[in-house]
C-alpha cells in the first residue's frame, strides 16, 4: 500500500471519528434525561399538599388525599411514610387502582399509641404515593401530614382479676375520657380561666359539665367566647356570681359578624357583660341535650374588653320572673289561653324557653306581643325600640325543629307567631330570642298561647287590638259659658209661675 492510500484511509478514519463525536455530543441531553424525575413525578397529582391530623391521645383519625393519575395507563398506588414521630403510627387504608387520567381518594390512618401523649404539634410525616404498572417505570407523588394532639387524655379504668379454675381472666372496660382540667364537674373543682387566654376542653362522657372560675373587676366588661365547637354538640354558657346566682346565659350567638349574621352558628357567647362587683365568677359549660364523647372538643376564652361601651345592667331589673329559662330543660310552662307578661330579653344573647301541652288535632297559636311596651314616642307604629323577636318551635325532645318565624306574615309588626296543629299529644317547646342577640333591661314582651275554638277564624296575634298607650289629651282651660244638663233622660221641667 502506497503513501497516498495511507493518507486517504487516515482521512476517512478521522472523518468517521469526528462524525461519531458529533452524534454522541448531540445525545448527551438525552442521556441526562433520567434526571427528569420531575417529569415522572408530575404524572401524579396530590391534593392537598399539606394536611393536618387532629386527634386525642391513644386515639386515631383519618386523613384523605385526592390522587390524580396523569399517566397513560392504569396504576396501582400504595403509600410509604418517613419522619413518623415517636408515639404515632401511619398506615394506608388499602391499595388504590386508578385509571389513566382519573382521580381517586386515598385514606391514611394516623394513630396515637400513647395514652399519656402530651398535647401539641408533631411531625410532619412525609407520605410518598407510588403508582406501579407492569413493564413501566414507577411514578410518584408526595404530601405531608402535620399532627395536632388535643388536650383530652384517656385513662383506662382499673382492671379486676377473676379466677375461674386454672385460668385467670382479666376483664377490661373501655377508656374513661377526661381532659386535662378534670375533675371540674362542680364549683369546688372549677379550674381558673385567666383573662385573655383560651383553653381546649372536652365534653366527655355524656352529661359532662365543666366549671371554670375567674376574678372579675367591678365595672369592667368581659366576653366569654366559645371559638371552636366540634360537630355533634350544642354548648351553653352560664355565668354565676360568687353565691352561684345566675347572672347571664347564652345558648346560641350567631351575630359575631353584625354585617353577616349567621343563624347556623350555634356556638355560645356571653357578650360584653359588665361586672356588677369585684369578686369570683363561675362559668358553667354543658351540652344542651346532655351529649358527650371523645370527639366533642371545644375552645373557650375569657376576653377582657376594658370598661366597654355597654350600659350598666342592673341584675334585679334584667332578670324577669321566669328566669332561669335559657335551656329546654328549664322551660317554663305556659297553659292554653295564658298571657305571660313583662318578659325581658336581657342580657345580650338571652334566650327564653317555654313548654306547653298540645293535643293532637287541636289548633294552637303562640306569639309575642311588644306593642304595649313601645313607649309614648311612636317611631315605627306599634313596634318597641330594640325588640325584633324570633321564635322556633321544637318537638317533644326539645331539639327537633318543627317551625320557625321571625315576623308575623301579613302583619305590620316585628313580633313572631307560630300556628301549630300537632299530630301527637305531648309537651312541645318554644324558644324566643331577639334578632342580633341584642338584649337589655328595657326590651320587654308578652308571650301568649291561644287554643283556638274549632272553626274560629279570628284566632291569632294579628286579630288583636293590643293595648297601646293613648297619649293624654290636655284638658280645656277657661270659664264655661253655659251649664250642662246632667239629666240623661232630658225630662221636661215645669216652668215656674210668676
Amino acid at each position: 500500500m502506497n503513501r497516498r492510500t495511507h493518507l486517504s484511509n487516515a482521512a476517512v478514519a478521522g472523518f468517521a471519528i469526528l462524525l461519531i463525536f458529533l452524534l454522541v455530543s448531540q445525545q448527551i441531553p438525552a442521556v441526562a434525561a433520567p434526571v427528569q424525575l420531575p417529569l415522572a413525578q408530575a404524572q401524579v397529582g396530590v391534593t392537598p399538599a399539606t394536611a393536618t391530623a387532629s386527634l386525642a391521645p391513644n386515639n386515631s383519625t383519618s386523613v384523605t388525599f385526592t390522587i390524580a393519575n396523569n399517566a397513560a395507563e392504569t396504576r396501582v398506588f400504595n403509600a410509604s411514610f418517613s419522619g413518623t414521630p415517636t408515639g404515632f403510627t401511619a398506615t394506608q387504608q388499602g391499595s388504590y387502582s386508578i385509571g389513566a387520567g382519573s382521580t381517586s381518594q386515598f385514606t391514611i390512618i394516623i394513630a396515637s399509641t400513647a395514652s399519656t401523649q402530651a398535647p401539641g404539634f408533631y411531625g410532619p410525616i412525609t407520605v410518598t404515593f407510588t403508582g406501579t404498572a407492569t413493564s413501566v417505570t414507577n411514578i410518584t407523588g408526595a404530601a405531608t401530614i402535620n399532627i395536632t394532639v388535643t388536650g383530652a387524655t384517656f385513662t383506662p379504668t382499673p382492671t379486676t382479676t377473676t379466677t375461674t379454675g386454672p385460668a385467670t381472666v382479666t376483664p377490661t372496660r373501655g377508656p374513661v375520657c377526661s381532659d386535662g382540667f378534670e375533675n371540674d364537674n362542680n364549683p369546688s373543682g372549677a379550674k381558673v380561666l385567666d383573662v385573655n387566654t383560651s383553653q381546649e376542653r372536652a365534653i366527655c362522657p355524656s352529661g359532662d359539665v365543666d366549671w371554670l372560675v375567674f376574678g372579675g373587676v367591678k365595672g369592667k366588661v368581659y366576653t366569654i367566647e366559645v371559638s371552636r365547637m366540634d360537630p355533634g354538640i350544642d354548648l351553653s354558657l352560664e355565668l354565676l356570681d360568687a353565691n352561684f346566682n345566675s347572672i347571664a346565659f347564652n345558648d346560641d350567638f350567631y351575630n359575631r359578624d353584625p354585617a353577616n349574621p349567621n343563624p347556623g352558628d350555634i356556638r355560645p357567647r356571653i357578650h360584653q357583660f359588665r361586672m356588677p362587683a369585684d369578686g369570683r365568677y363561675y362559668v358553667r359549660v354543658r351540652d344542651a341535650a346532655g351529649r358527650g364523647g371523645v370527639n366533642y372538643m371545644y375552645v373557650i376564652a375569657l376576653i377582657d374588653e376594658s370598661y366597654g361601651p355597654t350600659p350598666t345592667l342592673v341584675r334585679e331589673i334584667c332578670l324577669d320572673l321566669f328566669e332561669a329559662d335559657g335551656l329546654p330543660e328549664q322551660a317554663r310552662l305556659i297553659t292554653s289561653n295564658e298571657i305571660q307578661e313583662d318578659r325581658k330579653l336581657c342580657p345580650t344573647g338571652d334566650a327564653d324557653w317555654v313548654t306547653f301541652f298540645a293535643k293532637a288535632g287541636k289548633r294552637y297559636i303562640i306569639y309575642t306581643d311588644t306593642r304595649r311596651y313601645r313607649g309614648r314616642n311612636i317611631v315605627n307604629g306599634e313596634t318597641q325600640a330594640g325588640a325584633d323577636t324570633t321564635m322556633i318551635l321544637t318537638d317533644r325532645d326539645g331539639v327537633t325543629l318543627l317551625d320557625a318565624n321571625d315576623d308575623i306574615p301579613g302583619g305590620s309588626t316585628l313580633d313572631s307567631q307560630i300556628e301549630f296543629t300537632p299530630e301527637v299529644d305531648g309537651f312541645y317547646f318554644v324558644q324566643v330570642k331577639n334578632n342580633g342577640d341584642i338584649g337589655n333591661q328595657f326590651i320587654r314582651y308578652d308571650m301568649v298561647l291561644l287554643l283556638c275554638v274549632p272553626g274560629q277564624t279570628d284566632c291569632g296575634r294579628t286579630s288583636l287590638a293590643g293595648t297601646p298607650i293613648v297619649p293624654i289629651t290636655p284638658l280645656a282651660t277657661g270659664t264655661p259659658d253655659r251649664e250642662f244638663n246632667l239629666d240623661p233622660t232630658n225630662t221636661p221641667r215645669p216652668t215656674a209661675k210668676p
